[in-house]
């Protein structure tokens, strides 16, 4: 969040919906609880040093010792040399200093511009307003509607979009060629480039369904689910290690990370695969052992969030672990930042602060840890016991021997040590129970752990499932209103009947004053809340869906803000066009494909003639629709980091498709829950099963606008700088598979035009023209005599000639983009 906060403010935009967010839930909640207190929030007090601190204005304007605030420039604002105890003068708060992720995100704020919406201060502690809970402008925000079918017949792809290009004056480009179609699709769906042997193909192909073929295939490839689930990664903040305070490893996300390519593979129902990951464990029970086993690994979307495991206050840390999966299930599902109303009414959507705690309740009541040590281990559940039937009886072996050691170790402690003929016979005796120990556990398969949730019980770290009351503030020792279980009433209507039932709880007054929680609950109500956002009549989750969708293969979603359909969001371009797909999707129709299902989707997608425009837009278009937001021709979008990577090694034949599965072991970690330390890339697996570690990501990920995996990323940012040209000219990774290609390209011809042809074949799905075979024939032999003078085996010349070729094609446009 901070990175995307300083990207949008240091090049001189005004604050985005992302600066905004991070104020609004990194900085308020500590300019409330930390320092308004004495500077202001009780007009009835002189501030501490004439300093208030309840808007910008009040900060710019300062106190005693000057302005506090000088935006952008950290080091000239006294608000920083506080917070950093750098003054003896003032350190602030003077009860103690703030936390280190605190203090970076006031310094993060400051150096972005301290945008600060409003400009005025907030307090849940003031009375509730007279009137209506919602404005008739607020109830009557698009995003909130149901969803309305329009009355369009057969695919209204494109009947919607060329009505809005007929109403600019403009004309649809042509359709694309068989070339620029096949890799587009290819890399929309697999991720990875096309084969010459593809190409082929479908040129001799005339059918009118040739296309449609194409798409059938990419769709039943197990490559598909590889790249679908890295889009849906993106947004559960997908990771292999916690980050944060202590980078200890989550040895087992990645059987989270099969199942999200498992489901996609499978063409799972949207709504099954969310009800699975919010509460899979809740399901009804099913005799199928593999699929008890799928909900249990899909509970990890909850489970991989980065967590503070060291935070000494371990009731804060609950809440604030609940915090983070409700902001998350927000964003990825609704495409709201529910999170903004921890301290407060959110300022921008109508989510009051009552209803944010209303659901928050559900994951407070839910069992994430396992446990809450000084350094908290996050809470794993067994998938089931493996191996062969005779395990079972070693397991009772295991346990007597275990039992039996116990009681040496007991009396061997009990025996005097003067008695040393009875303690060695006592240790000799345990020695072997050890030795028996370490046989029959080498011959047991071990636990097969998962991350995954499960329902909060009593005593279990104080998620016994209750209700909880409005944190005024945001702090859970200044408790208000008790908050039962009801959804968002802008969404679900102002009167509810609580989703989970309250029981009589006699302590509630003590309850309230200790752990801050109201009454006990009959469960989390965590398969409530999945079920509600897995109505297809939601106006929000289809719709958010298949923006996502549409987005991942046009480049911009139809709503541009794809994590936000709030206020702050931007509005959607083809208002008809977005509820007609959610309608489709969601709704049985004539369309093949059963409800829901994504493949369907697809095909109504790419089979458009939208989705199969040429990328060339005509001079009018490029004036008078400079963002191409009403899609008259196709865009040209650069391949993310995966998808490089993935196709350097595809053309150069170095890629390992083995399925799923971990790198984990001797040469790669994360292994265990244990702290991550040196983590090795050396893998030709494909970038989807390289560890994600927090705060310590693969350099390659890094320079190619990898997204931050600590938060709900829909939409990647796209940069084009010096450091990603001299990556592929310089690195280890690039040099080594442009020898890989310049050997294949070698062997497959002793003709250099030939060897051009197939080298450009596999690069860029396409021939070299004359003039590209001439001039590379032209380079690779000035290349080769400047080699004569360190080179002087000439086999060796000629293949570092055409390695440095390959390396060429690896680091073109060409390559690096899709048209």
């Amino acid at each position: 969040m901070t990175g995307l906060l300083l990207i949008s403010l240091t090049l001189g935009n005004t604050p985005d919906a992302a600066a905004l967010e991070h104020f609004e839930k990194k900085v308020r909640p500590i300019l409330v609880g930390q320092c308004q207190g004495c500077h202001g929030l009780d007009a009835k007090k002189k501030a501490k040093g004439n300093l208030k601190m309840l808007s910008r204005a009040d900060l710019l304007k300062g106190g005693d010792n000057g302005p506090a605030l000088v935006p952008g420039d950290p080091a000239k604002s006294l608000l920083v040399t506080a917070v950093h105890y750098q003054n003896e003068a003032y350190k602030m708060p003077p009860e103690g200093k703030l936390k280190p992720d605190e203090i970076a995100a006031v310094e993060a704020w400051v150096k972005a511009g301290a945008p600060w919406p409003g400009d005025t201060a907030v307090s849940v502690t003031d009375p509730p307003k007279a009137g209506p809970l919602f404005t008739e402008e607020q109830k009557k925000f698009w995003s909130f509607q149901p969803v309305v079918r329009p009355k369009v017949d057969g695919n209204a792809i494109d009947a919607l979009l060329n009505a809005k290009i007929a109403a600019a004056g403009l004309k649809p480009a042509p359709l694309a060629d068989k070339r620029t179609l096949l890799r587009r699709a290819t890399f929309d769906l697999t991720g990875l480039p096309p084969t010459p042997e593809e190409l082929d193909a479908f040129i001799g192909d005339g059918s009118p369904e040739a296309f449609a073929k194409v798409v059938d295939r990419l769709l039943a490839s197990p490559a598909y689910g590889e790249r679908w689930a890295r889009h849906w990664l993106d947004v559960a903040r997908y990771a292999d290690s916690n980050g944060m305070d202590e980078n200890t490893a989550f040895g087992h996300a990645w059987k989270y990370r099969d199942y999200v390519v498992r489901s996609f593979n499978d063409d799972k129902p949207y709504a099954q695969f969310l009800k699975e990951q919010i509460a899979g464990d809740l399901l009804p029970s099913s005799p199928d052992p593999k699929m008890q086993r799928e909900r249990l690994a899909a509970l990890g979307y909850l489970s991989i969030g980065p967590k503070l495991l060291a935070e000494p206050d371990k009731q804060k840390m609950l809440i604030d672990i609940a915090d983070e999966q409700l902001d998350t299930v927000g964003k990825s599902v609704l495409g709201l930042t529910l999170g903004c109303a921890r301290c407060h009414d959110h300022k921008f959507d109508p989510l009051p602060t009552r209803d944010y705690y209303s659901l928050l309740a559900v994951f407070t009541s839910t069992r994430t840890m396992q446990n809450l040590n000084t350094v908290a281990k996050v809470q794993e559940r067994n998938l089931g016991k493996g191996g062969p039937a005779e395990a079972t009886a070693d397991r009772a072996k295991l346990d007597a021997a275990r039992k039996e050691l116990g009681k040496l170790e007991a009396e061997f402690g009990k025996t005097p040590e003067k008695e040393k003929e009875k303690r060695a016979e006592i240790h000799n005796k345990a020695e072997v129970q050890r030795a028996e120990i370490k046989r029959l556990t080498a011959l047991i398969p071990p636990d097969d752990l998962v991350l995954a949730v499960e329902e909060g019980s009593a005593g279990a770290y104080g998620t016994q499932p209750r209700n909880l009351h409005v944190q005024v503030r945001g702090n859970y020792v200044t408790p208000g209103e008790e908050a039962p279980a009801i959804f968002p009433r802008i969404l679900a209507g102002e009167t509810q009947t609580a989703f989970v039932s309250t029981t009589a709880n006699p302590n509630a007054k003590a309850v309230a004053n200790t752990t801050r929680f109201g009454g006990l609950r009959a469960g989390s109500g965590r398969l409530q809340f999945a079920e509600w956002l897995a109505d297809p009549k939601h106006p929000l989750t289809a719709r958010v869906f298949v923006n996502r969708v549409w987005q991942h293969h046009f480049g911009e979603g139809l709503v541009r803000s794809p994590d936000n359909f709030g206020k702050l969001g931007d509005r959607p371009t083809h208002p008809e066009l977005l509820d007609w797909l959610a309608a489709e999707f969601t709704e049985p129709t004539a369309s093949p494909g059963s409800p829901g299902t994504l493949k369907r989707l697809h095909r109504l997608i790419l089979l458009s003639d939208a989705y199969r425009r040429s990328g060339a837009a005509d001079a009018k278009a490029a004036t008078a629709d400079p963002d191409n937001k009403l899609l008259s021709y196709f865009p040209r979008r650069r391949l993310e980091a995966e998808a490089i990577r993935d196709s350097i090694l595809a053309v150069s034949g170095q890629l390992d498709r083995t399925l799923g599965g971990t790198l984990h072991g001797s040469n790669n970690q994360p292994v265990n829950l244990e702290y991550v330390g040196e983590v090795k890339y050396e893998s030709n697996r494909r970038s989807l099963y390289l560890p994600v570690i927090r705060a310590k990501l693969f350099d390659f990920f890094q320079t190619f606008d990898y997204p931050d995996p600590g938060v709900t990323v829909g939409k990647r940012t796209g940069t084009t700088v010096a450091p990603q040209a001299l990556f592929l000219m310089n690195s280890q990774f690039a040099r080594e598979q442009g020898y890989r290609l310049a050997n294949l390209t070698i062997a497959s011809s002793p003709e250099t035009p030939k060897r051009i042809g197939f080298a450009y074949r596999r690069a860029f799905c396409r021939d070299a023209t004359s003039d590209e075979v001439s001039r590379v024939t032209d380079f690779l032999a000035r290349a080769e005599k400047a080699l004569e003078v360190t080179v002087k085996d000439p086999g060796k010349r000629t293949e570092t000639a055409w390695a440095a070729f390959a390396q060429m094609l690896f680091a073109s446009s060409e390559f690096l983009f899709v048209e």
